[in-house]
């Protein structure tokens, strides 16, 4: 049986960047592959190169693809998508056509969980304030012991079970909380039971939780959803890590509430991205501000292509390809 022919759409250096050599020698064994070419890849150099593809290989810096780039594919069976999102790649009413999509976005989560996991422990001890003391030359334990939160009994809440929610419930289940709320609309109480988490309402997430992990998408029903009357609702010292998308928050309520001194904030993503010079988020003392890196942006996104290499080689046998998108829930999704 002749190998399936499969296009790699984007540019030479971000396939570098994704895929090492032993990923592209695996896929040379189970497909028929044409790699990036060396020069910019255009919206009609993908239509060309789309022609009699089966496989289509995608990924950042992958132009939209448009109605007629899939027309001048009639035999394309999958598109295997090395980032996250694919929501701005595909044209309105592509599911009709029964092209499979699958998404390295749980790859991608592993290093953004990771990272939002790491930030809760520095902070719940307390360790920027400690940092920002012993570099202006001072020895201060007493001063930032009302801010330490050991996570021995304190409570995690997890807004939206996504594939970075769901990563970091896992690594929040190797401490000791008291327990783990959970605030998902689409999420039933059995799932939750499942996931061993307490359901709960957003109202409820911010008052009980010592830490506030925001893991939701960015939808427009989500725009905002992290507003004034939230914010109010944390406990004083509690901490609120956001390293989804900054649109997600009100800005000037999040500023307004880190102001008074009350609670911490890590805040990884803004909008717009950079802030603009002058925003008080570069120099509030509770506000640990970090330039969007929590995603991959060195080694890890060799998870990602690790994980393109995966759903190929289960479509090429014949198996359920692990990341699959459920096209017909695109709308909530990232």
């Amino acid at each position: 049986m002749p190998k399936p022919r499969t296009v790699v759409l984007m540019t030479r250096e971000m396939q570098d960047r994704v895929f090492s050599e032993r990923h592209l020698a695996r896929l040379g064994e189970l497909v028929a592959l044409t790699p990036a070419r060396d020069d910019e890849i255009t919206p009609g150099g993908q239509l060309s190169a789309m022609t009699d593809a089966e496989i289509i290989l995608t990924g950042w810096g992958t132009h939209a693809l448009s109605d007629a780039m899939f027309d001048a594919a009639p035999g394309l069976k999958v598109m295997c998508h090395s980032a996250g999102s694919v929501k701005h790649l595909l044209p309105p009413g592509f599911a009709a056509r029964g092209i499979r999509v699958t998404s390295a976005a749980p790859a991608l989560a592993v290093g953004v969980a990771e990272f939002a996991f790491g930030l809760m422990l520095m902070s719940m001890k307390a360790v920027w304030a400690c940092i920002a003391a012993t570099n202006a030359g001072r020895w201060e334990r007493e001063p930032v012991m009302d801010w330490i939160c050991e996570p021995h009994g304190a409570t995690v809440g997890i807004i939206a079970a996504s594939s970075v929610g769901r990563e970091l419930l896992r690594l929040c289940k190797t401490l000791s909380l008291k327990s783990i709320l959970l605030y998902d609309p689409f999420v039933s109480e059995e799932e939750a039971a499942r996931l061993g988490v307490e359901k709960v309402s957003l109202e409820e997430l911010m008052r009980r939780s010592d830490v506030v992990q925001l893991c939701a998408p960015n939808l427009p029903a989500t725009r905002h959803m992290i507003n004034a009357e939230m914010l109010a609702r944390m406990r004083d010292k509690a901490i609120f890590i956001n390293t989804s998308r900054g649109a997600l928050v009100d800005e000037a309520a999040l500023i307004a509430e880190l102001e008074k001194r009350r609670i911490l904030a890590c805040v990884d993503v803004t909008d717009p991205e950079p802030p603009a010079p002058g925003n008080p988020l570069y120099t509030l003392p509770n506000c640990i501000l970090t330039p969007h890196i929590a995603g991959a942006v060195k080694q890890n996104i060799r998870r990602q292509g690790a994980s393109v290499v995966e759903q190929v080689e289960a479509f090429v046998a014949g198996r359920p390809m692990p990341c699959e998108v459920a096209l017909d829930r695109l709308d909530i999704l990232a």
